[in-house]
């Protein structure tokens, strides 16, 4: 082999070389580009400001496992927006979800959270949530929602719902919190409710050393509005921390005791 063919193999392979590396480097940079072109856009909605039960990261976390790899390297039709909709609403947090994907290939998620209700603490030291609509809500460490704590229930809950039939204190401390709930005023005044054994209630204020007494759950809204009353009408010229107990369970009355050290 002559020395102006070995020339040529060189500057051929050189060549070669190059393009090799050329084509690696631009197909590097359209990678880059598709995947910068691909955004996760991330929507909670929130029944209220102050209760936050999942993240944005706790969302992306969980597309992670689903998908078990990066969702922008995979075409359209391996997403599978309909599924991942469906594992998401698995979730004890989410009420539902919305996953789409838009003509720029970005992943779209709306999600939903459950609105927490009530915090229960069982007496067996058991802690949850229940949600507006009376399903549970695991406690956990990474949230925590402002909600009135429900404490003396001696049996735990069955299964997730409190429409399961040996549920009837859940049912009956739901309807005391659902009527709490409704009132902004009634909200934000109280902060527990203690179930008695003999199935009564107590509700504990945010706010004063008194205990409202309430009986029953029946006539809770017509009991609630009295206590709002007295609250607004007759606290204001007493002052806090005047009685031992107010008591509900009297129709059209509110029964209170004063502390001995008030006159």
């Amino acid at each position: 082999m002559n020395a102006r063919v070995k020339i040529g193999l060189v500057i051929g392979l050189h060549i070669m070389s190059l393009l090799i590396i050329g084509l690696i480097w631009m197909n590097g940079i359209r990678e880059q580009r598709v995947l910068k072109s691909k955004v996760l856009k991330i929507q909670i909605i929130k029944p209220s400001v102050e209760n936050q039960l999942i993240t944005e990261q706790d969302i992306k976390e969980l597309i992670s496992v689903f998908y078990k790899k990066d969702w922008r390297k995979m075409p359209v039709f391996a997403l599978r927006a309909t599924e991942l909709e469906h594992f998401l609403e698995m979730q004890p947090t989410v009420h539902h979800a919305e996953v789409y994907i838009d003509a720029m290939e970005n992943l779209h998620v709306d999600m939903y959270q459950r609105d927490p209700l009530l915090r229960i603490v069982e007496a067996q030291g058991a802690q949850y949530y229940i949600d507006v609509e009376g399903r549970k809500i695991p406690n956990s460490n990474r949230y925590s929602a402002r909600v009135p704590v429900v404490t003396g229930i001696q049996n735990p809950m069955q299964g997730i719902d409190i429409a399961e039939k040996a549920n009837f204190a859940y049912r009956a401390v739901f309807n005391i919190g659902t009527e709490i709930n409704a009132d902004p005023f009634i909200k934000s005044l109280i902060e527990q409710i203690d179930v008695l054994p003999n199935a009564e209630f107590v509700l504990v204020p945010k706010i004063g050393n008194e205990k409202i007494l309430v009986g029953g759950n029946e006539n809770i809204s017509e009991k609630l509005n009295k206590l709002k009353f007295f609250y607004q009408e007759g606290l204001r010229y007493e002052g806090w921390n005047v009685y031992q107990t107010i008591d509900l369970k009297n129709k059209d009355q509110v029964v209170c005791r004063k502390n001995q050290t008030e006159s």
